[in-house]
């Protein structure tokens, strides 16, 4: 054992040499020259090999050492090839080429380095196989992984760093020394940071939560726990495997693990030998999540333990707080006293406990061997020490009923009376046998009888409790207090008759126990006797003989006899009362004999059995026992199968509304009512008491039931059911809605009623169906309607992705496919409502329209603005939402807040067809709209000879006048003046003048066409066409127009011509006579008005003497003005 100690010292001091080596290695670069170059090489390669030499044992360190510095001398020369022609053309000529081949080198070392990274941060023993694995690795997202980048930029810095310091010239003297010391310090500091990141990546990557439970060597392992366990024959399995080269650390630690947890040890060997780690954790998703040496500690052959013991492993506890050595004494019943003393000598701690609190020497002391023990004290472990429930080694085995260990740790000093923990004596009275021989060991040691533990009962408490006659005669023998009470004054009597151990009884009273004795509640052995699990009639007449009484009362008033037929221990009554008649024995159903009945029953099943088997007598003697609760649940257990109890536990008490499991009585007989005719008739006698069918899930269970049982009444009492406070809204147990089971019954009054009681429309049942998807396959179009109007939805989808619409088309319903089909205005998702008519009208969906009719909505419903369906439908030009709303009698001459009308919207929109549908339907073409323009009017003004024309012919009035006095031809004039249309301007004042109207009519002020039409009421500037004035002008002339009529400001037409320039009307104005010299009310003349306005041309045109233009009198403004654009 010396040999083995001084080993392992040895193994653990070699890192250390090896970094010290490679420290002064990395000094020894100031001397520049090949002996930086060979230096720093050989340093950085033992630094490589320090953590590695670790996990390998002494005779391999040679081999690792020259692995990694033969890695580094390679990775130094490479290093010095590419960069020596661009360092020696720098140092000679400071040129730019020279400059960028060298950062080219270094690009190119830096690439190098990191395709081979994972050499840089392997710790296998041998450089030479994580060269190997790396070259091999085939992934490009491992092979150039992010994180290798770091790694590979620190070593291409460090080859800098030492040809900087060997090339000559680059860095001389004190210089150089300084540049050597910093690589020795750096290197180093290098490499254990990197270290110190990597165990933190491990232990971050180990799962937070304790593992499940280590797998014990002595319990049988099932295969699942083994998911990398090969089923390979025992020779394969023993012999030593070469792996080859490309394997990775992290299969060769997976494998080791597996190995190890199968027990094939010379596998596990050859794996550590190839590179394995002997401090791998296991994966995070393994079931098994021991470490290798707790594995190992609990196998049979010990090399694998020893192996990793060598390679320096940690004998702490892992994850879920075992120890190595925890694990070979829990795990082995014979003990293991070989791997106990190899993990004892190389420093595992006696000490350590498991998440119970038990220490190594707890478990041995549970085994049979007490070598176990006795290596365990030898090494310092506390004898004495508790658990988490205060046991000891002592009391451990004690409570094992292992005597031979207690003796054992008796004799080296165990205390039976520790001091932080519970007396030995108290676990040797509880132990599984009935054995004295421990208790008789711990008193020749001087236990003390009178030792409690928490609860204050001592060791004959516990044995009489367990029934240990033997135990509690030794006790009694050796002087332990018959009497003596526990926390609350419960004797060691009260406990024995209270488990029924007659022996126990038996030897407590031959030992003078006072058998009328009380405890904190009164109850004395007897009570107890009485409450016990399993009442004896031969212990309660022990008790009985001894002294007992029967009247005898606790705290609480009640004796022994009325506490025993409470709980209806009928077997005891005769020794309590001689004259007690105890009641008929329930007999079980079939043939069972009447003396294998059973006696004791509590009364809740005596009255029970009573009101089936209408027992009056005994109802009467046993009736009072019970409670209203008892009486509550009575009725329900007894109302579906038994009606005529139903009055008789209700004048008792039993509350008819009372929730039982979520249902009331009531409910649960609406659940079998339809299927049993005897619920139905208990149903009509708690109907009739004024039950209530609350309770979740209740009526739609009733709806369920009637469908396998329908009945012509069905539908009104389920409407009467939600009159009374049924739940319209729970699912039944499968998870169907009632709305569901309302539809499939065809029950359509109580479909609307659930809907109008909110009940969600869009709910779906437990097969994913919504209530639209359920009625369309009813083909129940009614219902169908009605949820179409409530906000059912129609696109909603089916688990199989079909929609209500898809089920009505599969089923060649074309009436249903009607009511689901609205891609034309779609459905808001929420119940239709009167203001949704005049949002469909103006989509122009006529079938939604006559949907909502259908529905019911009022024709002249109005939205947010007040118009009304037919208006909307109108100004859109939508003629067949038109035709729905006419042909339901909608007001045609309904206006909006704006005055607007269904007539005037068609018009201003220039919809013909809809025009001509309105005055078909007797549309009012006098009625008046804002400002007392009509709509004839309207359609002047805005300038549209077809719709004049429709006006017209339906009967509207050309002479009719807004209060200002204008009429259509006025507004035709309005029109005409802005109009860029000659056509339309001509055929507009044709079909006016045709129809009757006026040129020459005068409105307020004596305002004309012909004045309207120059633009009397427009702003001077305003744009105009001027061809088509003329147009209109000649057709006013030939209707003999007043050519003097003035306005109110006194204005005539050459004046109104004169102020917008316009010459080609001043012209045909003056050569159809019209007045040059007339005034305005200013007492200008039409020339003054030109000149006004800078129209020279057109003043010049206007003198009363007007002379052909000659070169001298043209007007500037003919120069300034193209010929041909429009006035």
């Amino acid at each position: 054992m010396p040999d083995q100690r001084l080993a392992v010292t040895g193994q653990a001091a070699m890192p250390w040499l090896a970094a010290a080596a490679g420290v002064l290695a990395l000094l020894a670069t100031g001397f520049g020259g090949w002996t930086a170059a060979l230096g720093g090489a050989m340093g950085s390669g033992l630094l490589a090999s320090a953590w590695p030499l670790r996990g390998n044992p002494a005779d391999r360190a040679p081999r690792v050492v020259t692995s990694h510095v033969l890695v580094w001398v390679v990775a130094v020369a490479i290093g010095a090839v590419l960069a020596a022609w661009p360092l020696r053309a720098l140092m000679a000529s400071g040129s730019l080429p020279a400059a960028l081949g060298l950062g080219l080198a270094a690009a190119i070392g830096v690439v190098l380095a990191w395709r081979l990274w994972p050499l840089w941060t392997s710790d296998a023993g041998d450089a030479r196989f994580a060269f190997a694995h790396a070259l091999a690795e085939r992934d490009p997202a491992r092979r150039w992984a992010w994180n290798g980048l770091r790694p590979a930029v620190a070593v291409a810095c460090v080859i800098a760093l030492i040809l900087v310091l060997a090339w000559p010239g680059v860095v001389n003297g004190p210089v150089r020394w300084a540049f050597a010391v910093l690589l020795a310090a750096l290197l180093p500091l290098l490499r254990f940071s990197a270290r110190i990141q990597k165990v933190v990546s491990e232990i971050q990557a180990k799962p937070p939560a304790p593992a499940p439970a280590p797998a014990r060597n002595a319990e049988p392992v099932s295969l699942d726990a083994l998911p990398e366990l090969h089923l390979e024959d025992e020779a394969a399995a023993d012999a030593v495997v070469d792996l080859p080269a490309t394997t990775g650390s992290d299969e060769l630690d997976r494998e080791l693990h597996a190995a190890a947890r199968s027990g094939r040890v010379e596998r596990a060997l050859a794996l550590l030998d190839a590179g394995a780690r002997a401090d791998a954790v296991p994966d995070a998703d393994a079931r098994d999540q021991r470490r290798l040496p707790i594995l190992a500690a609990v196998l049979p052959d010990l090399r694998l333990l020893r192996a990793l013991i060598a390679q320096g492993v940690s004998l702490d506890a892992d994850a879920s707080g075992i120890t190595p050595l925890l694990a070979a004494t829990r795990d082995s019943w014979h003990g293991r006293p070989d791997a106990v003393a190899m993990l004892l000598a190389n420093g595992a701690d006696v000490r350590a406990t498991d998440a119970q609190g038990n220490t190594p020497l707890h478990h041995a002391a549970r085994s049979t061997d007490p070598g176990v023990a006795a290596l365990l004290l030898d090494a310092q472990a506390q004898v004495d020490v508790g658990n988490d429930i205060g046991q000891t080694p002592l009391a451990m085995a004690c409570a094992a009923g292992n005597w031979r260990l207690a003796k054992f740790l008796l004799e080296r000093g165990a205390s039976v009376a520790p001091a932080n923990a519970q007396a030995p004596l108290l676990f040797a009275a509880t132990a599984t046998d009935d054995d004295p021989a421990g208790v008789q060991l711990l008193l020749r040691h001087r236990a003390q009888l009178d030792a409690v533990d928490d609860e204050g009962r001592s060791a004959l408490h516990l044995a009489a409790q367990a029934g240990h006659s033997a135990i509690v005669q030794t006790l009694l023998d050796s002087g332990a207090g018959v009497d003596a009470g526990d926390a609350t004054q419960t004797t060691a009597l009260m406990l024995a008759a209270q488990g029924g151990h007659r022996d126990a009884i038996d030897a407590l009273l031959e030992a003078r126990a006072d058998v009328v004795a009380r405890n904190n509640a009164g109850h004395d052995a007897l009570r107890h006797a009485v409450e016990g699990e399993i009442a004896d009639a031969d212990v309660v007449a022990a008790l009985l003989a001894a002294g007992a009484r029967a009247d005898a009362v606790d705290n609480a008033g009640i004796d022994t006899l009325a506490r025993a037929t409470q709980l209806g221990r009928w077997s005891v009554m005769p020794a309590l009362d001689p004259a007690f008649v105890p009641p008929p024995p329930a007999t079980t159903e079939g043939d069972v004999a009447a003396d294998e009945t059973t006696l004791d029953r509590p009364p809740y099943a005596v009255v029970s059995d009573a009101l089936r088997d209408g027992d009056n007598a005994t109802l009467e003697r046993f009736a009072s026992l019970l409670d209203r609760d008892e009486f509550t649940r009575m009725l329900a257990e007894l109302a579906p199968a038994s009606p005529q109890v139903i009055p008789w536990l209700l004048a008792r008490g039993a509350d008819v509304d009372a929730m039982r499991e979520g249902h009331s009585v009531l409910g649960q007989l609406l659940r079998l009512a339809p299927a049993d005719a005897i619920a139905a008739q208990a149903l009509d006698v708690l109907w009739l008491r004024g039950a209530s069918p609350a309770g979740a899930g209740v009526f739609a269970s009733h709806l369920q039931a009637m469908r396998a049982h329908p009945s012509e009444h069905g539908e009104s009492f389920a409407l009467r059911l939600l009159e009374r406070g049924a739940d319209p809204f729970g699912n039944d147990g499968a998870g169907d809605p009632p709305l569901h089971h309302a539809i499939r019954l065809h029950w359509s009054q109580l479909t609307q009623r659930l809907l109008d009681l909110g009940v969600d429309p869009c709910t779906v049942g437990a097969s994913g169906l919504s209530a639209l998807h359920v009625a369309t396959a009813c083909g129940d179009a009614n219902t169908v309607r009605a949820l179409v109007a409530i906000g059912g939805k129609p696109d909603a989808r089916a688990p199989d992705g079909q929609t209500a619409l898809g089920v009505a088309l599969a089923n060649g319903r074309k009436d249903l496919a009607d009511w689901l089909d609205w891609r034309g205005w779609p459905l808001p998702g929420r119940a239709l409502r009167a203001g949704d008519l005049p949002a469909a009208a103006i989509t122009g969906d006529g079938d939604a329209v006559r949907r909502l009719l259908d529905l019911g909505f009022p024709v002249d419903a109005l939205d947010g603005q007040g118009c009304s369906a037919l208006l909307r439908a109108a100004g859109g030009g939508h003629v067949a939402a038109v035709e729905q709303l006419v042909a339901h009698g909608a007001n045609a001459g309904l206006s909006a807040s704006t005055g607007a009308t269904p007539l005037s919207a068609a018009v201003s929109m220039r919809h013909a067809a809809v025009v001509d549908r309105l005055l078909a339907a007797g549309a009012d073409l006098g009625q008046r709209l804002p400002g007392e323009v009509t709509v004839l009017m309207l359609a002047s003004a805005l300038g549209l000879p077809e719709m004049v024309t429709r006006l017209l012919r339906a009967g509207a009035d050309v002479a009719a006048a807004d209060p200002q006095g204008l009429a259509p031809i006025h507004c035709a004039a309005l029109y005409g003046f802005t109009a860029r249309d000659r056509s339309r301007l001509v055929a507009l004042f044709d079909t006016l003048l045709l129809a009757g109207a006026d040129a020459n009519t005068r409105a307020e002020a004596g305002v004309t066409p012909l004045l309207l039409l120059l633009g009397a009421r427009a702003e001077p500037g305003t744009a105009c066409d001027e061809t088509v004035i003329l147009a209109g002008l000649d057709h006013l002339l030939d209707e003999g127009v007043e050519l003097d009529a003035q306005d109110p400001r006194g204005f005539a037409p050459l004046h109104i011509a004169a102020l917008h320039g316009l010459m080609s009307v001043a012209q045909r104005l003056r050569d159809s006579g019209a007045p040059l010299g007339q005034r305005d009310r200013l007492n200008r003349t039409p020339r003054d008005i030109a000149l006004m306005r800078g129209f020279v041309d057109v003043a010049a045109e206007l003198a009363e003497q007007a002379a052909a233009p000659s070169g001298a009198d043209a007007s500037m403004a003919r120069m300034l003005r193209p010929q041909d654009r429009p006035y």
